[in-house]
């Protein structure tokens, strides 16, 4: 695929790597990460509780006389196979409890979330919007934006190669599709994967609110290089941004080549 253009402004050095998640870079990316706590604070007090009832008869019914010598226990264990009408309703009980507290509270906030922000694409005439056009194929991420027309599939359009550059505080849009083989788009500091399927036009979203450089990864098994399908979204600021859109516009234009149909994938845009 075409390289065009080049970049006349540096984004910020890439954030520091730390253990586990990195601070969130998108808009809805903290959302995501208080869901995440928020189950990970329910299942924890649920492990806690349930293992407070298994140790509880397990230390309180040890045989304390198993090590007198002889090598036999002080008495024969009883068992209790759970068919008494109190056990019916003790795990009546706790299964309500645990659905109405854990699950329902984990799905009313999944789906608020998702209807606040990953959902909740912005209108394609929202202003100062940015779309992509983004080609997956093994193994590589082809990403194509508008030039200074604002429209595909002409002379000026931005071709990059495993490199996505745009603008902080800017909605971007994009439209996906594959080449080959399914895929997955993996922005994990945005907080966003989406599929991108073979003969299909999938769309996500997401507004950068950190000007820096972050990483874009496969999340599908697709082929013996999956581990080498990795890129970059550069986020500049928005001065910087049109900047480059401006000068990558011009030399995509000069370098305008209608034979080369290797670089001809754009497609009408999927609203």
């Amino acid at each position: 695929m075409a390289l065009a253009g080049s970049v006349t402004a540096q984004a910020a050095e890439e954030p520091a790597r730390r253990m586990g998640l990195n601070p969130p870079a998108s808009s809805y990316g903290q959302m995501f990460d208080d869901l995440f706590m928020m189950i990970t604070a329910l299942i924890s007090g649920a492990f806690v509780i349930v293992l407070f009832m298994l140790l509880v008869p397990v230390i309180r019914d040890r045989d304390r006389k198993w090590g007198d010598g002889t090598g036999k226990p002080s008495h024969k264990a009883s068992f209790d196979h759970g068919r008494s009408l109190h056990d019916k309703r003790f795990t009546a009980v706790v299964s309500i409890i645990v659905f109405f507290v854990l699950d329902a509270s984990v799905l009313y906030v999944t789906m608020k979330d998702l209807r606040e922000g990953f959902w909740n694409i912005p209108a394609p005439d929202t202003p100062d919007v940015v779309k992509v056009e983004v080609l997956a194929q093994q193994w590589a991420w082809n990403f194509r934006l508008p030039g200074t027309d604002g429209e595909f599939g002409t002379a000026d359009d931005i071709l990059t190669l495993n490199d996505m550059v745009v603008s902080v505080n800017r909605p971007v849009q994009l439209n996906m599709t594959a080449k080959d083989v399914i895929h997955s788009l993996f922005l994990p500091d945005m907080r966003l994967k989406r599929d991108v399927n073979p003969g299909a036009i999938n769309e996500a979203w997401f507004e950068p609110i950190t000007v820096g450089t972050y990483d874009i990864l496969c999340a599908e098994l697709c082929g013996f290089a999956h581990y080498q399908m990795h890129a970059k979204v550069r986020v500049l600021s928005e001065a910087d941004f049109d900047a480059w859109v401006q000068e990558a516009s011009i030399l995509a234009l000069a370098a305008h080549d209608e034979s080369d149909t290797e670089a001809q994938w754009a497609w009408d845009w999927k609203e």
